[in-house]
């Protein structure tokens, strides 16, 4: 790998960032399965999108469309 390659100039890549977009994929997915199950309302699945949003911060929440 050359020097340049592993050099990260943004920012924008980091393995912390991955790791939170991966985190909150898996999140959101639990919570999709609940609600698809009944287990949780629609309410309540939203207020998990929007703690899953603050707690992971993924990379593309601002293009992820809400669920209302």
């Amino acid at each position: 790998m050359t020097e340049e390659a592993k050099t990260d100039h943004t920012g924008f890549f980091t393995p912390e960032k991955l790791q939170g977009d991966f985190d909150y994929y898996r999140a959101q997915k639990i919570a999709e399965t609940m609600l698809a199950n009944g287990l949780i309302s629609q309410a309540e699945f939203n207020k998990l999108t929007d703690i899953n949003r603050r707690t992971f911060s993924p990379l593309y929440v601002e293009i992820m469309p809400e669920i209302a």
